[in-house]
């Protein structure tokens, strides 16, 4: 592959519209496996971080599914219609209020659903989930993986596909307010991980002790002041 690229603003959007332009030409067929992320990296010339990040915008495009411990898989090769929040359309204050808006309305009933529905498998997923959060160096992109593991998990444990696949959709748009959170001018990276660890935390306790209500207010406390860290007021 020859399709290195220099260093510009947005790389993750211009290596993701790569790898996509590599689907439709055939590159990888419907059922395959994408490469591996370093074989990605060193094939376009950029860091593993940034492939992630690609891969994570192709996946909410409906062009890749991930599989746990096996990578990246193409499912269909072209798609019109597809939901999707532009990686620069995320940098407007509008669609940033739009986005936690819709993650209120949906999140918050879902965490209830979680702690009504959760089997010993999601117990285990949320728990490991947040363990991985923990773990978490400052600036880490690793702690924001575990993060977006953390909603899937509770998304799944709701017991409902389709709340899953949007849930999982919305969690790829969620990096992106994660990382301006910890970016925003003025704002200690360490005490914005603290804060949302104890946040999660508090969601983590009430679906793992089965109670709805609580699950709720949680969740809503975290989403609420998730917006609050990037200067936004919800009524949640």
């Amino acid at each position: 592959m020859s399709d290195r690229v220099s260093r510009p603003p947005q790389l993750p959007s211009r290596i993701a519209a790569l790898i996509a332009g590599g689907i439709a030409e055939g590159r990888w067929k419907p059922g395959e496996r994408l490469p591996a992320e370093q074989a990605l990296a060193d094939a376009y010339g950029v860091s593993r971080n940034v492939i992630r990040e690609a891969v994570s915008r192709l996946r909410a495009d409906g062009l890749v599914q991930s599989r746990q411990g096996v990578g990246a898989f193409v499912i269909r090769k072209q798609g019109t219609g597809v939901l999707r929040f532009d990686a620069e359309a995320l940098q407007d204050d509008a669609t940033f209020r739009s986005l936690f808006e819709l993650r209120a309305i949906l999140e918050i009933q879902t965490a209830g659903l979680a702690a009504e529905r959760r089997t010993p498998n999601d117990i285990a997923a949320i728990t490991d989930a947040f363990r991985n959060m923990q773990r978490e160096v400052d600036g880490d992109s690793a702690g924001v993986d575990a993060d977006l593991d953390f909603h899937r998990a509770v998304a799944r444990a709701a017991g409902n596909e389709q709340i899953a696949r949007v849930v999982s959709f919305l969690s790829d748009q969620i990096r992106e307010t994660i990382m301006a959170t910890r970016l925003r001018p003025g704002s200690l990276v360490s005490e914005v991980i603290a804060v949302t660890i104890a946040e999660h935390a508090a969601i983590h306790e009430a679906i793992i002790a089965g109670a709805a209500e609580p699950a709720r207010q949680a969740m809503a406390t975290h989403i609420r002041n998730a917006a609050s860290r990037l200067g936004f007021t919800l009524a949640v």
